[in-house]
């Protein structure tokens, strides 16, 4: 019979207890022009929040997602600290062992981080070139985005009114911000499985709709198998090496992927910085060459990170865990009657102070601001599309409806006095992390559909009212009171000949609700990935 939970099986323990070992520790910045009274420089060392969970001056990623808000957040942390190690430039996705943790955040180094190593969303389903193999293809330079929604041209708002393409980000400087997608080996190589293409709609229904079989440490079991039997395959993303557990391909057979680390996607938020440099030292850079939305035309920038999605399927929590990041100057909270306030940030003694808001306006009066008015967190409306004309270049001011939490800031304190004393990474914080408190009864098999379970998610997100929200401001903008991660992803469907219609405005794919009665599409993993990016 198959086995869910197999510890006694010698191979599996033994790579369980070379990847069993986790390593953690970090700390505290803050937003000078938001001192609170009880902050001060120079302040002593934060004492240790996290347990065994802490993260650590190390590349390492956690083996062991959590099981707590704290050990969660503990170890979103220290995947924040791994995925942005200086890339080895020999081996995509790994991170270089050469790297000294003195050089970690070095300002200017625009050097790939791990996770700027791994393959753009774009280019594994763009389908001009062979993709088995593709992994160690050397990666361009200089990034090249477009992409001014993190759904590209999905219209969401029938599901769970997420956003769709047709909504943007500008900046106090007149800049729209630009997103980005990659995958990590492990999901890459479940892509691209042999026999069964998933960058094609045809090849996601085949790999969704398998029957499945039976995993065993045992004999092989044959069909008829025994009621009760867990069939295992189908488009489920892997979880990685642990004891107890084996990957399978889409048909049930034992596989593993990648570094065995579990599949992980990165949603990246970027905006242009001043070209005097002035505030590359305060932002993970790069150099970009951005597409202009208004008139199509390309130039090259320095851009900086202003948020960072890490979304990571790990054993057990196999529903995935969705961790979130921000750059500290992006946005003050939103207050009381339409007001705002300064955000509550730890204290960091190696911070500069803030240039000010990059999203938002203190000063604003409806006369310089003839547009939005003023008016926080108002969703633009194209050119051209009726209603009001939003220019691309028109400032918002964006607030964050839910401040961080006490327990995000103090692990985040916690993880800078960890950080070399220039590093950029200083100016980081994390915002919040869901996920799943429900183990899954079964592991994950073939013919699911949608909407998946949501594990009980903590926070809760929208069934928890608009406080358990969720929300990143520069990824999730205008849809902060409405739904979180898995509110969203649990309704993420396979792409089809249907679904990659453009039906919607401005040639949008539209996904709605699954009508009362009618069979819902195959599942695909809680990832938008593959309706969003499928050609074909």
């Amino acid at each position: 019979m198959a086995s869910y939970l197999r510890d006694t099986h010698p191979l599996r323990l033994g790579r369980a207890v070379l990847l069993a070992f986790l390593v953690l520790g970090l700390a505290v910045a803050g937003f000078q022009q938001a001192i609170r009274a009880d902050r001060t420089p120079g302040s002593s060392p934060v004492a240790n929040p996290c347990g065994t969970f802490a993260p650590g001056a190390t590349s390492i990623l956690p083996v062991n997602p959590g099981n707590t808000q704290v050990q969660v957040d503990c170890a979103a942390w220290q995947a924040f600290i791994a995925v942005n190690w200086q890339a080895d430039p020999r081996k995509p996705g790994y991170p270089d062992p050469a790297a000294p943790w003195a050089s970690f955040g070095a300002p200017g180094d625009e050097r790939a981080t791990v996770w700027e190593s791994y393959l753009g969303a774009a280019d594994v389903f763009g389908g001009t070139k062979p993709l088995r193999g593709s992994w160690q293809a050397r990666r361009p330079a200089v990034k090249l985005l477009s992409r001014t929604s993190k759904f590209g041209d999905l219209d969401l708002t029938s599901i769970a009114q997420a956003g769709s393409g047709d909504h943007w980000l500008t900046s106090q400087r007149g800049d729209v911000t630009y997103y980005e997608i990659r995958m990590n080996q492990d999901e890459y190589e479940f892509i691209t499985q042999k026999n069964f293409d998933l960058t094609t709609a045809a090849g996601q229904l085949a790999c969704a709709s398998q029957p499945g079989k039976p995993v065993s440490d045992g004999p092989p079991i044959k069909p008829p198998y025994p009621a009760g039997t867990v069939l295992r395959g189908g488009l489920n993303f892997p979880v990685g090496q642990a004891n107890g557990w084996d990957d399978t391909d889409c048909a049930g057979n034992v596989a593993a992927y990648g570094q065995g680390v579990g599949a992980m996607e990165i949603k990246a938020a970027w905006t242009p910085l001043p070209a005097d440099h002035s505030l590359d030292y305060r932002y993970k850079t790069a150099q970009a060459e951005i597409r202009d939305p208004s008139t199509g035309k390309t130039r090259l920038v320095t851009v900086g990170l202003v948020g960072l999605h890490i979304a990571r399927k790990r054993f057990p929590k196999m529903p995935w865990v969705w961790a979130t990041f921000e750059q500290i100057d992006n946005d003050p909270d939103e207050a009381a009657n339409g007001g705002f306030s300064a955000p509550a940030i730890p204290a960091n003694a190696h911070q500069r102070p803030s240039p000010g808001y990059t999203f938002f306006d203190p000063t604003c009066t409806p006369a310089k601001d003839p547009t939005y008015g003023c008016r926080h967190n108002m969703p633009p409306t194209p050119c051209g599309q009726g209603g009001i004309c939003m220019p691309y270049d028109r400032p918002m001011q964006i607030t964050r409806i839910n401040p961080v939490g006490a327990t995000a800031n103090r692990i985040t304190a916690y993880a800078w006095g960890l950080m070399p004393p220039r590093s950029v990474f200083n100016y980081y914080r994390l915002i919040d992390v869901q996920w799943p408190q429900a183990p899954l009864r079964t592991p994950p098999g073939p013919g699911l559909r949608t909407a998946l379970t949501k594990g009980d998610p903590m926070p809760a997100g929208a069934v928890g009212g608009p406080s358990q929200i969720v929300a990143d401001t520069t990824l999730e903008s205008f849809q902060q009171t409405s739904n979180s991660c898995f509110d969203c992803h649990a309704f993420a469907p396979i792409a089809s000949p249907k679904l990659m219609q453009a039906i919607g405005p401005n040639h949008l794919r539209r996904l709605a609700l699954t009508p009362k009665g009618a069979t819902p599409p195959y599942a695909s993993d809680y990832s938008f990935i593959f309706l969003a990016e499928t050609k074909h």
